[in-house]
């Protein structure tokens, strides 16, 4: 769900950035396995559909980062810190 940034409160902007950057993490953190994953397969059998499988999340991850670094703009823009 696409939320226009600029209507939103600093109070909810902040708990967006807070949501955003766990959930890229979370991600990110999953696509780190699955290419360790792939490697390790990749070492001790031959290549399988598994082995290109982080490749098929890419797309996704860098929607997003995308989202993740818009919401940082738009607090950059306001000059508000970010509370973790």
């Amino acid at each position: 769900m696409k939320t226009n940034l600029k209507v939103l409160t600093n109070d909810e902007l902040q708990k967006e950035y807070r949501d955003k950057s766990i959930i890229f993490s979370i991600f990110l953190g999953l696509i780190i396995v699955m290419v360790i994953s792939s490697i390790i397969t990749l070492f001790m059998s031959s290549i399988m559909a598994t082995t290109f499988l982080p490749f098929a999340f890419l797309p996704l991850s860098l929607i997003f980062w995308k989202q993740f670094n818009d919401v940082k703009k738009e607090m950059k823009s306001r000059n508000i810190r970010k509370n973790s």
